[in-house]
């Protein structure tokens, strides 16, 4: 019989990291609407349709606020799965996970930034840079988790992990994808993350491997 892996005695409990991680993504995701930037209804007393005019000013914020809230709520999906099958964290783990609570924090300042000057490229850049980040790290969670699956997360296959290294690549490319796009000067190129949940779901169809 096969021993249990022994567990280290200064193991890092998972409820009190959780409830920073739910904390920190409900903190960005509620903040993202504060990047939707409504002019004071002073400045239109003499218009004659500025709810109109607004709505067509704060139309690049409200796309931005969209697709940076289907980010958060996916990547916020993809960390409570991790969580799920985890015994416990180690200090390497729980480093990157703080490393990528810090970059999600960041993603209402860059949403602001590129809703604000849609037509300037480096805004965009710095958003799709932000999620890059965000990505890799899950992406090297998991490439760390593949080499301690014994100790951390015993209960996957070895095809289970390779699955979800597989789904934490979709940001990091779309965003690299993105990077080019505007460099490359081409408008909206954050639009980009609308075929997240696309890629999922093929991702989701083709791999035969059961949850």
């Amino acid at each position: 019989m096969s021993e249990e892996p022994i567990v280290p005695l200064r193991r890092i409990p998972l409820d009190r990291v959780s409830v920073v991680i739910d904390s920190v993504y409900a903190f960005a995701m509620t903040l993202l609407v504060l990047t939707i930037d409504i002019p004071s209804k002073y400045e239109h007393l003499k218009d004659v349709e500025p709810v109109h005019k607004i709505l067509i000013a704060v139309l690049p914020d409200l796309v931005h606020y969209f697709i940076a809230f289907l980010i958060l709520a996916i990547l916020w999906y993809f960390e409570h799965q991790r969580f799920r099958a985890l015994r416990f964290l180690d200090r390497p783990l729980l480093c990157l996970n703080i490393a990528s609570l810090a970059f999600v924090c960041l993603i209402p300042f860059s949403t602001n930034v590129a809703g604000d000057y849609p037509l300037d490229h480096l805004g965009a850049i710095i958003f799709e840079l932000n999620i890059f980040i965000v990505g890799m790290i899950a992406f090297i969670q998991w490439i760390y988790l593949r080499q301690k699956r014994r100790d951390l997360i015993p209960d996957l296959t070895p095809p289970q992990i390779s699955r979800e290294i597989t789904w934490s690549m979709v940001f990091p490319a779309l965003s690299l994808i993105g990077i080019l796009l505007a460099i490359l000067l081409v408008p909206y190129s954050l639009t980009i993350y609308i075929l997240i949940p696309f890629i999922m779901a093929f991702l989701f169809w083709k791999d035969p491997v059961q949850a």
